[in-house]
């Protein structure tokens, strides 16, 4: 008897398994699909920003690492001179407005150019960083220009700030790439000590002439010689400067102005620099202020 009884009730029990298992089974669906959009939405929403923070984190770490491998480099520093010189480039980049490439190419030309350390090695690299950024030009091709141009006029290292300030300047009145400033003063810098000039009075000539297409070889030929002449006849270099421009300035007549400038400056240069002063371009009087 309960041996024909056990087929029936294995039955039934499975009957009541299966019945449970699909409940089980519709429940883990359901689950499962709650799993499936919790998933999705972890994804798009806590996924996606952790992996894509952790990128730009990466990303960031390498831009500082490969930076600060630049300050190496340019200075073959090591030791605590080196983590000085990193430190102050990390300072640059997080007070100024610019990238960490930037102020380690700054710190790291500074040093080598100038031989600058410390507060004063970070101080004149934040003005390279602004002074680049200003006039849109490469940070370490300005540092060299810039230096080389001021070996050139013996100045010193601690009057960088204001050849910066100068050369702004410069360029903010005539248009001239103070890159093309700086080589132009280097280039041309003989001839305008023999004329007497200082740095200050030479920059704002060179640009002058660039904004006026004048050729500053030419130009500066003429000048010397006029000088020499005044002085031959007594006269000091400021009066000299004077009376180039009265000959030539908005009181004179064109046709003397032409013949003065030619006489002074050749035939090539000589009329464009005298409609330059007629005009109020160019001011032969304005070379004395520092001389």
């Amino acid at each position: 008897k309960e041996a024909k009884s056990l087929p029936s009730a294995f039955q039934a029990g499975l009957q009541e398994t299966g019945k449970q298992l699909k409940e089980v089974s519709g429940k883990i669906q359901e689950v499962g699909g709650n799993v499936t959009e919790a998933g999705k939405t972890l994804t798009a929403g806590v996924t996606a920003p952790i992996v894509a923070v952790a990128g730009a984190s990466v990303a960031a770490w390498n831009e500082v690492d490969t930076a600060m491998d630049t300050v190496v480099k340019k200075t073959g520093a090591s030791g605590e001179a080196l983590e000085d010189m990193q430190q102050r480039a990390k300072n640059i980049a997080e007070s100024i407005p610019t990238d960490f490439q930037t102020a380690a190419d700054a710190v790291g030309e500074v040093n080598t150019r100038f031989g600058l350390t410390g507060d004063a090695l970070e101080e004149l690299s934040g003005k390279f960083v602004k002074f680049a950024e200003l006039n849109e030009t490469d940070v370490s091709n300005s540092v060299d220009k810039v230096q080389a141009a001021m070996a050139a006029w013996n100045v010193p290292a601690e009057d960088a700030g204001k050849v910066l300030d100068l050369f702004n300047k410069a360029g903010q009145d005539t248009g001239i790439s103070v890159d093309k400033l700086s080589d132009l003063l280097k280039a041309n810098k003989t001839a305008l000590d023999e004329a007497g000039l200082s740095m200050s009075d030479s920059a704002m000539f060179l640009a002058n002439l660039d904004k006026n297409g004048i050729d500053a070889g030419t130009a500066l030929t003429g000048l010397k010689k006029a000088l020499q002449n005044a002085t031959k006849d007594g006269k000091t270099s400021k009066q000299a400067l004077d009376e180039l421009q009265q000959k030539m300035g908005k009181g004179s007549e064109k046709a003397d102005a032409y013949a003065a400038a030619v006489e002074i400056f050749g035939s090539k240069a000589g009329p464009a620099i005298a409609d330059a002063c007629r005009e109020g371009r160019l001011s032969f009087e304005e070379l004395g202020t520092s001389m």
